[in-house]
């Protein structure tokens, strides 16, 4: 397994939008620019261990998870739960 920085990007933007932020309010809350946040979720740029770990924290997900893709068993349910109330909000707008 190796790390690949587009991937990293997606997991990164996925992550973002499964807690329903901008890249602008998480760029604030990681106390980085919104140049850095945009390349970061294309893969044109990464992190430095300690900004990989602050969002590891952010996010409640593993450093394993953001760098390589590997979850454990509670990640993916996590991921999958997060994602049901993503639609759930989603849902409820149009009522």
């Amino acid at each position: 397994m190796y790390f690949d920085p587009e991937q990293y990007g997606k997991r990164l933007r996925e992550l973002r939008l499964l807690h329903g932020m901008t890249q602008e309010e998480l760029a604030e809350e990681l106390h980085i620019s919104l140049d850095h946040m945009r390349k970061m979720e294309k893969g044109r740029r990464t992190c430095s261990i300690d900004l990989l770990v602050e969002i590891s924290v952010y996010f409640k997900v593993s450093t394993d998870y953001l760098l390589t893709g590997k979850v454990s068993d509670r990640v993916a349910e996590r991921t999958k739960i997060l994602t049901v109330i993503a639609e759930l909000s989603e849902l409820a707008k149009s009522f």
